[in-house]
């Protein structure tokens, strides 16, 4: 008897983990964004990196120990709940970790991960 009620049970919890619909994993975490790709991307990049402020904040973090991951790296996304697109330039800090310069509107925002 004890044998049946321990395989049932485990029958039953693996019954649940694959019938019961959701997943963690799969959950809305509550943002409204996508990421912006191909033609429309480059124009979005070609107009940051040619702006006077990205120039600025490239040279100043290349003097800080940041090194640059290159255009390729550069990640373009909307907000699809007001239309604000937000431009992440990845950098290398003096550690070997990667840093995002966050950009609005040609504008700098801040790093993610801040300091």
């Amino acid at each position: 008897m004890k044998k049946f009620l321990s395989l049932f049970m485990a029958g039953f919890i693996i019954l649940l983990m694959f019938v019961v619909p959701g997943s963690p994993v799969k959950a809305d975490c509550g943002c409204n964004v996508s990421p912006i790709v191909g033609a429309e991307k480059n124009k979005i990049v070609a107009k940051l990196i040619s702006n006077e402020e990205f120039k600025k904040v490239k040279l100043n973090s290349i003097h800080e120990g940041y090194s640059w991951k290159g255009v390729k790296a550069i990640e373009v996304i909307k907000d699809n709940d007001n239309g604000i697109i937000l431009v992440g330039v990845p950098f290398i800090n003096k550690d070997g970790s990667v840093e995002m310069f966050a950009f609005m509107d040609g504008h700098f925002l801040g790093i993610s991960p801040s300091h």
